[in-house]
């Protein structure tokens, strides 16, 4: 038994030094640093605890569909974030967090950087609202899954593995269109079984991280996910976590993250109108979504172009 002790702990004692080499090279600080901060920070979990947080780090997305959180994930994700959140990170509500505590709700919201829904957690966490954080299940394209620091990053709540829209999708990323389709509605009944479960989605409406740091047009098919009259829609914004986490990079740096959550809106005020497309759906969810953006953010929601008057016109009901 003694023997077997040891051993457990050198091989705890082996994964723990890994794990600070590996969030060294991201950015949390050097090895020598992080290593006792790990050790202490995950000190309350038991050997079996770290060994299947090990095991998911390589196997997690391998399949679609849903992945749970791993609380060991989770405990890592906030303590590096808490060192690289520099003075400033703040989150703001305008009331949707409440509602959250309440019941389920859909968080909609842009995206810039693999790391904005670990943001959002933090945030969260950090603020108090650990309870709302602790429901999140976020929907992920399969790049997310393709490295190991990103696992990790996606261990840190539910996530949903679903295919990337034909028009933003690259490389790995690319499927056919029978099978994206196939699994978008997989996607799309597994968001419901989740929120069946009491959990919040969080969905980012572009479909892919941006590229210039303002917002893309919004997805169509992000309308998909609330066609559902009894669903509470929540818009959210994030900015700042391209500078942490820029495009192109797995390098981390300090910088101050912001999120702001907006008003929670009902879904059945969508469907009481007669005639929306999905397109107008979704384009107003970019504005509810840009309105809480620094100006600089708003990007292809930065005016009202004729075409997007009708959108700008719902979103304005909405708020």
């Amino acid at each position: 038994m003694a023997l077997t002790a040891r051993a457990e702990q050198a091989t705890r004692s082996r994964f723990l030094d890994t794990l600070a080499e590996l969030l060294s090279e991201w950015g949390a600080g050097e090895a020598g640093e992080l290593r006792p901060i790990f050790g202490e920070s995950l000190a309350e979990f038991t050997d079996a605890q770290i060994a299947g947080f090990a095991g998911r780090l390589e196997t997690t997305g391998s399949d679609w569909g849903y992945h749970p959180p791993d609380p060991v994930a989770t405990r890592l994700s906030r303590v590096v974030h808490r060192r690289v959140a520099a003075p400033g990170a703040e989150l703001y509500d305008q009331g949707g967090l409440a509602v959250a505590r309440e019941r389920p709700v859909i968080f909609l919201g842009n995206h810039l950087s693999f790391i904005d829904a670990n943001a959002v957690d933090f945030l969260l966490h950090r603020e108090g609202h650990g309870d709302i954080a602790a429901r999140l299940t976020v929907l992920m394209g399969p790049k997310v899954f393709s490295l190991p620091l990103r696992r990790l990053a996606s261990l840190c709540f539910g996530a949903i593995k679903l295919p990337q829209s034909p028009s933003r999708a690259s490389g790995e990323a690319v499927l056919s269109k029978r099978e994206t389709l196939r699994l978008a509605y997989r996607a799309l009944e597994t968001a419901r079984e989740r929120r069946e479960r009491g959990e919040h989605l969080l969905i980012f409406s572009e479909g892919s991280r941006s590229r210039t740091g303002s917002m893309q047009r919004a997805l169509p098919a992000v309308a998909r996910y609330i066609e559902n009259p009894w669903a509470t829609v929540v818009p959210f914004g994030v900015w700042g976590t391209e500078k942490m986490l820029p495009l192109g990079e797995d390098h981390a740096y300090v910088y101050p993250v912001c999120v702001r959550i907006g008003r929670a809106f009902e879904a059945r005020r969508l469907f009481e109108r007669p005639h929306l497309s999905r397109t107008v759906i979704s384009d107003a969810i970019g504005y509810l979504t840009a309105d809480l953006l620094p100006r600089e953010y708003r990007g292809f929601y930065s005016g009202t172009p004729s075409e997007l008057a009708e959108a700008r016109a719902l979103a304005s009901s909405l708020a």
